[in-house]
This record gives C-alpha cells, structure tokens and sequence, in this order.
C-alpha cells in the first residue's frame, strides 16, 4: 500500500506578483503539476490540505480514471472533508466508514482564533483491502500556522500550545476508529510543526511514530519551499527535522515500511509550497 500526502495550496485565481511576472498560480494551472506527481507515483490513498472547491473539481476530472501501463486502470473517488479531503484508489480499496471535524477557533485556556477562515479540520475513512480483507484508518490533517516565537512576523502566543492540543484531538478520534476496526492508524498532513515541536512529542507521547524513523529507506529533507502570493523560488533541500509534513503510524506491529520519499521534480516549484511525501505500507 502506498500512502501520501501533499498540502496543494488553496490559490484558485492567478494574483498580480505572478502576472507582472508572466506566470499563472490559477488552480487551472497548476492542479496539471499536482495529477502529474500523483500520477507518478498512483497512491492507493492520498491526504490532502489546503484544497479548495474549485481545485478538488478540476484534479478529479483528471485524476477520476488512470490507465495503467498494464491496460488496467486505477479508479479514484473524492471523501469530502473540508479543506483536508482523502482521495483514494476504489479499485482497491472499501471505503467502510468516514468522518470529518473543523477544529474550533477558541482554545481553552488561551487568547484568540486558532482557525483561519475554518481551514484547520481532519477528515478520516476507514479502508479495506479488497484483496485481503485487512483495514486501515486514515486520516489528513492541517493544523494551525502560526509561530510561537515573539520574533516572528507570524507572531501568536499560544501557538505552539494549540498544535499539541489539536494533534490530541485527532489522535483522540483516530484511537476510537482504531479499536473500533481493530486496526493500525496513519495520520498525513500539515502540522506546521517540526519533530522537536510541542506538537510532535505529544503525538509520540501518544503512540504514534514519525514514519521517517521507521521506514528502511528515508528522504532527508525539509520538503518545504517558497511558493506564495509573491512568486516562487526552487529553495536548498534543507533538513528533516526542520519538516512541517508528515505521516504517523501507529499500532503499526507487523508493518513493514521499505520507504518513505518526496517528489521533489522542478515542475512542481510554482504549483505549491509543499513537495508531496508517501511511504509504502507492507503487512
């Protein structure tokens, strides 16, 4: 089973800094470079963040039927859920249940809206193997952006405090799928979190692994570049532990994961700031 993820960049219209400059950041522009990496690869599941209405239309109208080498054909269906919906294969794979859940604005304890424009949200399935018969819960997430840092221009106390208690309420639901399926757990997504963050040790407080330390062969770098309102450059690699994406597992005894890559190709510069990172699954 292959897995991936990929924060696609809610931009639908070309903006003023991309036409002075000749280029387009339209979603009809740039949802070609996202189908193109995720024809490369053919996940059987794919979370997503940051995906607008107009752009998940425009992707499944390419994306609905692959034709495979072989003369098969890989079939994909659309799991609405907000700005972080879940694509996956049909041919393979049972969707047996779903879910979706904004999180809130207000945190208790702390100051202030931790939800931009209500794009913070998980959306989850529950998949089963065709083949096999063997279930998988799955999640993506987006969680909130801004810095804890006082320098920061993206300034916001509490920050760092607000990611930790979103991961525990998706790793909250993600345990209560778990037990009810009897089955291993993968959480993909934004979590604009590094892996020594507040975040992240919560998440491993919890059980969950970073599929990074687990898998037998890992890209070792940040998988984040500029590619915004201003215009996009094809930044240094940089470095995992500075990661803001990622995938977790956990109950995961048994699973064997061979790697756990990113497609880094130039084409993908000025389609979005987050390169897309898979892992292959064995169990």
């Amino acid at each position: 089973m292959i897995i991936m993820s990929n924060n696609q960049w809610k931009c639908d219209y070309n903006l003023p800094a991309w036409e002075k400059m000749g280029l387009d950041c339209s979603a009809e522009a740039r949802v070609k470079g996202l189908v193109k990496a995720y024809k490369a690869i053919l996940p059987d599941i794919l979370g997503l963040q940051e995906v607008s209405i107009h752009l998940a239309e425009l992707m499944m109208q390419e994306l609905g039927t692959v034709r495979l080498p072989d003369g098969g054909k890989a079939e994909y269906e659309y799991v609405s859920g907000g700005d972080t919906p879940i694509v996956y294969r049909r041919d393979k794979y049972l969707l047996i249940e779903s879910g979706f859940f904004r999180y809130p604005e207000a945190i208790p304890g702390l100051e202030g809206s931790f939800n931009n424009s209500e794009t913070k949200s998980y959306a989850w399935g529950v998949f089963e193997d065709r083949l096999t018969g063997k279930k998988l819960a799955f999640m993506s997430t987006h969680l909130w952006w801004k810095s804890s840092h006082p320098a920061s221009s993206f300034y916001q106390a509490g920050s760092n405090t607000a990611r930790a208690w979103q991961i525990a309420l998706a790793s909250a639901e993600m345990e209560r799928v778990m037990a009810k399926y009897n089955c291993p757990g993968v959480i993909v997504g934004d979590l604009n979190a590094s892996v020594k963050s507040l975040c992240l040790e919560k998440a491993f407080s919890l059980g969950w692994k970073e599929i990074h330390d687990v898998a037998e062969e890992r890209d070792e770098t940040r998988g984040h570049h500029h590619c915004g309102g201003d215009g996009f450059s094809r930044d240094e690699p940089g470095l995992f532990e500075t990661a803001i994406d990622h995938i977790l597992l956990k109950n995961a005894d048994g699973i064997r994961v061979p790697y756990f890559r990113r497609v880094t190709d130039e084409y993908l510069d000025p389609v979005t700031d987050h390169y897309p990172l898979y892992a292959e699954l064995v169990y």
